[in-house]
């Protein structure tokens, strides 16, 4: 700590010390210490007895039993009741939707290696000097893409290896 308090911690101490040196013990409290003192008996907790303590988790467990068969019987009236109103989010999916993917589409992209080394898309009717690939990509409704297969655009028959392999992780 430091040698020098600050002036309202110093003022609060004081008062504090007064405070303490006025204090004078109760009577009422030492009373109560003579007494129990004399006595030499230990003060026990109060034990429920074992009836007692069944009964209580007699209790809870039928007012849990009711607060479920009332869950279930709200759950059962609400699910018969009216039908539920559809947002217009939920409104504009069609039908056939899925989250799993069951549908794919298969695009063809044109492509040629970049300066960097990497195959970069590029338009199809442009002329370019560098060689040119078809990177077939399969894109499914749940939107996943994964690329297929990159084959040479100059081979007539799609699908023959050129010596490129996809790496799968």
């Amino acid at each position: 700590m430091t040698e020098t308090l600050h002036p309202q911690v110093a003022s609060l101490l004081a008062r504090y010390r007064r405070e303490l040196r006025d204090t004078q013990p109760s009577d009422v409290l030492d009373a109560r210490l003579a007494r129990l003192v004399a006595a030499g008996k230990e003060v026990l907790p109060v034990r429920r007895s074992p009836m007692r303590r069944a009964s209580f988790w007699a209790a809870a467990a039928g007012l849990a039993a009711v607060a479920i068969i009332t869950g279930i019987l709200i759950g059962m009236r609400l699910e018969r009741g009216t039908p539920a109103r559809v947002s217009q989010q939920e409104s504009a999916l069609p039908a056939d939707f899925s989250l799993w993917p069951t549908d794919s589409v298969a695009l063809q992209i044109p492509a040629e290696y970049s300066a960097q080394g990497t195959l970069v898309a590029v338009d199809p009717n442009a002329h370019s000097t560098g060689k040119r690939y078809w990177i077939d990509v399969v894109v499914s409704n749940d939107g996943t893409v994964r690329i297929d297969r990159i084959v040479p655009a100059e081979t007539t028959h799609k699908g023959v290896p050129d010596g490129i392999t996809l790496q799968t992780p």
